[in-house]
C-alpha cells in the first residue's frame, strides 16, 4: 500500500510503466485500488482548479467568476507550491525505502 501511495503522489515512473511494474508483483487488488484513488486525488483536484479557475478567469464562469484575477493567481501558486510539497516528501520517502532495502540486503550478504 505505502509503495504504491508514494510512486502515485511523485512522478519518478510513468503511470503506464508503474502499472506494469504492479502486474508482474503480488500487490493485492484492494490496497492497489486504494492506495492509487489516494494518490490520485491531490493531482485530479490540481485539474479540476486548474479548468474552474481559467473557466472564471476567461469570463465563461458567468456569475460564476466573483473572484478577482490575482485571487486564482494565488490560489494557483499555493496549489503548485502544495503540488511541490507532496512531490519531495513522497521521493524522500521512497529513497528512505530503497536506503532501507539496500541495507537489509548488504545484511544478508555477511
Amino acid at each position: 500500500f505505502k509503495i504504491v501511495l508514494l510512486l502515485r503522489l511523485s512522478p519518478l515512473l510513468p503511470f503506464a510503466l508503474s502499472n506494469y511494474f504492479y502486474g508482474l508483483t503480488a500487490v493485492d487488488f484492494w490496497p492497489y485500488l486504494t492506495a492509487t484513488l489516494i494518490g490520485f486525488s491531490p493531482g485530479t483536484f490540481a485539474y479540476v482548479y486548474t479548468g474552474q479557475a481559467a473557466k472564471a478567469l476567461s469570463g465563461e464562469g458567468g456569475a460564476e467568476a466573483a473572484l478577482p484575477w490575482y485571487a486564482y493567481a494565488g490560489a494557483g501558486l499555493a496549489l503548485a507550491v502544495i503540488s511541490k510539497l507532496i512531490t519531495d516528501i513522497a521521493s524522500e520517502a521512497l529513497k528512505d525505502i530503497e536506503m532501507e532495502a539496500a541495507a537489509e540486503d548488504s545484511k544478508d550478504t555477511f
